[in-house]
């Protein structure tokens, strides 16, 4: 940044490094380089001058308000419960929507950016996805059978417990029947209250 190399006229804009000045933001040689500025640019010092009394009234309006305002002692909690539960529009159908429409805009974009190579990136997806659903049904099955395994192994060992012994017939029974009673009596304390 060069202030002192550009030309000054009339119709100079506002500088956005003067809030920037004003807070001693800015290093030591940029701020050098715009106080040159202000010495030729009535414009310039006119704005530095307005944020100086903006800033200067808000300081005064805070050391004033200082000892009235007080916060509630659960502001952070409120402030915090209500910004958690004002999250409207992020699943709105709308933003789906919009969404939906960028990723195929970036999709078609993508595609023509490719261009001539377009093809071997589309024979190199299709390879991807044919290898990503094999390995995806291989460990499908895996566990499929496992599944068919386990419950296989689990009924016979039931079968011979429950069938082949009475004592185990008796016991399951029983717990049967035990659950029928404190369903009951739940299902009565229920519609008593």
């Amino acid at each position: 940044m060069n202030f002192q190399t550009e030309k000054f006229e009339d119709s100079c804009c506002p500088r956005a490094e003067i809030a920037e000045y004003i807070d001693g933001e800015l290093p030591s040689q940029e701020e050098l380089a715009l106080e040159l500025h202000f010495a030729n640019c009535k414009i310039c010092v006119e704005e530095l001058n307005a944020q100086k009394k903006v800033s200067s009234t808000l300081e005064i309006l805070l050391q004033e308000d200082k000892d009235s305002i007080e916060l509630p002692a659960n502001f952070t909690k409120v402030v915090t419960a209500n910004a958690e539960s004002n999250l409207d529009g992020l699943r709105s159908p709308k933003e789906r929507s919009r969404a939906l429409i960028i990723c195929v805009i970036l999709f078609l974009l993508m595609v023509f950016g490719f261009g001539t190579e377009s093809q071997t990136v589309f024979f190199a997806v299709e390879k991807f996805s044919e290898q990503f659903l094999a390995v995806s049904g291989f460990v499908f099955h895996l566990f499929y059978a496992l599944a068919v395994g386990i419950s296989a192994i689990f009924g016979s060992v039931c079968h011979k417990l429950i069938f082949k012994s009475g004592l185990m017939l008796l016991l399951i029974v029983g717990l049967f029947v035990f659950a029928f009673l404190i369903l009951s009596r739940m299902v009565f304390r229920f519609n008593r209250t």
